[in-house]
């Protein structure tokens, strides 16, 4: 055989390189978080271990809120056919129904197009009030 041979060989032979997202069993990029890591901390030091953690924690709160979302546009979609489409509006009502989530992001975060939550508070609620004097109850009567 010669060199060129051998050398093509040993170029077949080389494995491909494996993602870091892979090896850790997750979707979230593992070597972009690792780097944005390594640009935030002073020393420049960061653990692979402490980027595979957070990625796997952000995918996490990412698969938990696609969830809730979804459960919401189902929700609507029975009010109002055809709902097809997450919203700002889905995000937001998922988000706060779950009280562990409205903790999280409750401080630092709004949601652009996302509206209000639906809420009336108890003062404004029309009540029949009873009335108390036998002469109320007469002039409510003639009218």
């Amino acid at each position: 055989m010669t060199e060129s041979e051998t050398t093509s060989k040993k170029v077949n032979k080389r494995v491909k390189p494996v993602p870091k997202s892979t090896k850790a069993g997750l979707i979230f990029p593992v070597g972009r978080i690792h780097r944005m890591l390594k640009n935030k901390v002073p020393l420049k030091r960061v653990s692979i271990l402490s980027s595979v953690y957070l990625a796997a924690i952000l995918e996490y709160l990412a698969s938990e809120v696609l969830e809730l979302t979804i459960s919401q546009v189902s929700i609507q979609s029975k009010e109002y056919h055809n709902v097809r489409r997450i919203s700002p509006r889905h995000l937001l009502l998922a988000i706060k129904t779950d009280e562990e989530l409205d903790n999280l992001i409750r401080v630092s975060t709004t949601i652009a197009g996302g509206g209000v939550i639906p809420y009336i508070h108890e003062v404004l609620k029309k009540v029949e009030q009873k009335p108390t004097h036998p002469q109320q109850k007469q002039t409510i009567k003639s009218i």
